[in-house]
């Protein structure tokens, strides 16, 4: 007979790290969200590029610097690193900014009678939330390392995934790449 008597330990140590969006651990969420962003900068990019859409050179210097950034965090959380996170976190608070800025000079197209004028709050709305989640996951998984709650010794305890949702998004497969 087994005894399953809660004040007796089991040897198993209790996650302590949080849960990002009750999916998964911080460092697969900030992995996840920032080759989703890396992806929808490429996709981005590519619909400019087959629209014939003129790029000024700010235009250029901002894809590069989104590419640049977002493939940063997402080698520094496959790392376990801290520094190239917090950089994240850095640079989405000032795309934030950045937007903002660009949105209230160029506020014309609200009040002009625009036919996509729904489209693009729908655009920038959906922009500031995905920007909120990469901070919050990015800020979660940056305080989980300064703490020494995530590394590469804890991640076996931290790991968490909800319904597979990693292996599902193919991220999986690239820890899984990385980590040969």
């Amino acid at each position: 007979m087994v005894d399953s008597t809660p004040l007796i330990p089991d040897g198993k140590e209790k996650k302590e790290g949080h849960r990002v969006l009750c999916c998964c651990d911080s460092r697969k969420a900030v992995i996840i969200l920032n080759v989703l962003a890396l992806a929808l900068t490429i996709a981005s990019l590519i619909i400019r590029l087959v629209d014939n859409q003129y790029f000024n050179t700010w235009t250029i210097i901002l894809y590069v610097l989104y590419l640049l950034f977002y493939s940063i965090v997402t080698w520094g959380a496959l790392q376990f690193g801290k520094s190239a996170v917090e950089w994240g976190i850095f640079w989405a608070i000032v795309d934030i900014i950045w937007t903002s800025v660009y949105l209230a000079r160029n506020s014309g197209w609200m009040v002009e009678g625009s036919s996509n004028r729904t489209a693009t709050i729908v655009v920038y709305a959906i922009f500031y939330v995905f920007h909120v989640l990469i901070i919050y996951a990015n800020w979660t998984y940056v305080s989980e390392v300064g703490k020494g709650i995530m590394s590469r010794e804890t991640h076996s305890r931290e790991k968490y995934s909800w319904l597979g949702l990693v292996g599902f998004c193919g991220a999986h497969n690239l820890l899984e790449l990385m980590k040969a």
